[in-house]
């Protein structure tokens, strides 16, 4: 019972004993940051092309005729970027027999235009389905801001470290240990067809508005200073 009461009193002084040794070596963490709102400038979407029935090697040659429309199709948005990808069959069963095949292609598009994009899904409308739509910040406008960000997060950082150092009466600093962090942002969400479309424009072929919103990008800056005396 002793030995367990001395354990107990040792693991409830050790954290106190561990920030006096800090404070008595001068030693002070700190973590700062600066964040922004970052207009979304590209654009990501998804589309797939499929056919179901009872033929796989007729609804295969369908698929891929009309894959090669929208591809055709695209070259005449320059600002378009297109792959396609996730090329499937498979069986669909019912009571456990294959009662047909649904083959299916999707296509991935990228573009900084989102007027060319909205007037590209208005023209396929009747080749090929929506999945996703995707609103994010280009790489190099990202790494912009993180640049000046970074600046702001260091600038941050030095001025508190200036005033910890000056409130304990010592006479500067020394950097110990720092790192930086830039946030990997989450792009908008996903969006589904219904929510971009109305039903009059699937049914016309019109151009969608398409509004790409923000994301919030930040730079954080952690590390440990060494009081001076």
């Amino acid at each position: 019972m002793k030995k367990t009461l001395a354990l107990i009193s040792l693991l409830a002084i050790s954290p106190l004993s561990f920030a006096e040794d800090g404070l008595q070596l001068g030693m002070v963490t700190l973590d700062t940051s600066a964040s922004m709102d970052v207009e979304n400038d590209e654009l990501i979407t998804r589309l797939q092309v499929f056919e179901q029935g009872k033929d796989p090697a007729k609804l295969t040659n369908m698929v891929n005729k009309k894959t090669a429309l929208v591809l055709d199709a695209v070259k005449n948005f320059k600002a378009i970027k297109a792959e396609t990808s996730n090329y499937s069959t498979q069986p669909i069963y019912d009571d456990g027999k294959i009662a047909s095949w649904r083959v299916s292609q999707q296509l991935t598009l990228e573009t900084r235009q989102f007027d060319q994009m909205s007037q590209f899904i208005a023209d396929i409308n009747t080749l090929a389905n929506i999945q996703s739509m995707q609103f994010m910040v280009s790489d190099d406008r990202a790494e912009k801001v993180k640049t000046e960000l970074l600046k702001q997060a260091i600038s941050k950082f030095k001025d508190k470290a200036k005033l910890i150092s000056h409130e304990f009466d010592r006479s500067g600093y020394e950097i110990v240990s720092i790192s930086i962090d830039g946030n990997a942002f989450n792009p908008m969400p996903m969006m589904e067809r219904a929510n971009m479309l109305s039903a009059d424009m699937q049914m016309k072929g019109a151009p969608a508005a398409l509004a790409g919103g923000s994301n919030e990008v930040s730079v954080n800056v952690r590390g440990s200073i060494k009081l001076n005396q």
